[in-house]
């Protein structure tokens, strides 16, 4: 592949020749051409960033005593879809009239994987082994980490074809052979040679509509920007919650209203007896109610009531007689265990 001798962007470094060479091979390796004078490495990257993760940006300025030849670029993605996308794509960039010239990244030695194609329609490839079950979408978003899918056709049996945007795209994925779908093994081949072929008016108009849904895709990932609701949120309508007025003015105390001032006393509350004092009633709190028992004592049964059970608080303060938990009667005294 080929290299321009010059600075990368700052903050990066210059891939090694093997990462290089694999980005080459794998196709993720875009050439840019017809830039504008004095572009630099961040506003490229950032003009292409819009498509997917940017991994190298590196912009060639013209040989010397060339100066009828306007710079170049070579952007490489981290994923085959972005790249392609971005190749197909027709790129206005802002300081040229006419369109840039995309293309992946060339290798200096001979590529024989073209014979891997159909003739007739190279971006296309046949899938066997898929399921009735298998929606287009769920085909499509699978291919996708392959290149950038342009339509999906899922026969009644259990295979069906897949084009891609751009005959990288099925290079990639016939060099596979067989891949693993939901733990199920599909076996990939080039599409046979057929004599009807898609327009370049289909093949403009599906791509259209791969690269509209490469990017419904990507905000669908992505998610909102930050402070916007997320997708399928809609705000309640004006005047749900709150209610128009609502809290009413006035309704809560400003900030420092609240103890009113004086309260508590500054002296705390008064003792018993003093003025202001008021007495607790009988038996609220520590006060004993009327007619009961000293503190420390028991509380006889009333007359009449001998052997009924004790009150609740009987046992409040001190153990019940003969310990916490009843003792079993000596068999030997009780006359239920007389011998007949």
């Amino acid at each position: 592949c080929i290299l321009c001798p010059t600075r990368v962007a700052e903050g990066h470094q210059m891939p090694s020749r093997k990462d290089d060479d694999e980005a080459v091979r794998n196709y993720l390796k875009v050439f840019v051409g017809g830039l504008p004078t004095g572009q630099t490495e961040p506003q490229v990257q950032q003009h292409f960033s819009k498509y997917g993760h940017v991994e190298q940006c590196i912009v060639c300025p013209p040989k010397e005593g060339d100066s009828k030849k306007a710079p170049y670029a070579f952007v490489t993605f981290k994923f085959a879809a972005d790249a392609d996308c971005a190749t197909i794509d027709p790129q206005h960039y802002p300081g040229v009239s006419r369109p840039l010239a995309m293309g992946f990244a060339a290798s200096r030695k001979k590529d024989e994987k073209n014979s891997m194609l159909s003739s007739t329609d190279p971006c296309k490839i046949f899938v066997s082994g898929i399921s009735d079950r298998d929606t287009e979408e769920e085909i499509g978003d699978f291919f996708s980490q392959w290149g950038l899918v342009a339509l999906v056709y899922r026969d009644k049996g259990n295979w069906g074809f897949v084009h891609f945007a751009t005959k990288e795209g099925a290079l990639r994925v016939l060099e596979e052979g067989r891949i693993m779908f939901q733990r199920r093994t599909l076996d990939v081949k080039k599409a046979q040679d057929g004599k009807r072929t898609q327009s370049e008016e289909e093949k403009e108009d599906l791509n259209r509509r791969a690269v509209s849904r490469h990017f419904h895709k990507k905000s669908i990932q992505m998610g909102p920007p930050a402070g916007m609701p997320p997708p399928g949120y809609y705000p309640p309508p004006g005047g749900y919650y709150p209610p128009p007025g609502y809290p009413p003015p006035g309704a809560y105390p400003p900030p420092g209203a609240y103890p009113p001032p004086g309260y508590p006393p500054p002296a705390g509350y008064p003792p018993p007896g003093a003025p202001g004092y008021y007495p607790p009633p009988p038996g609220y709190y520590g006060a004993p109610p009327p007619g009961a028992a000293p503190p420390g004592t028991l509380a006889l049964p009333a007359p009449g009531q001998e052997g009924a059970p004790p009150p609740a608080d009987y046992y409040r303060g001190q153990p019940p007689p003969g310990g916490y938990y009843a003792q079993a009667a000596d068999p030997r005294y009780d006359p239920r265990y007389a011998p007949y």
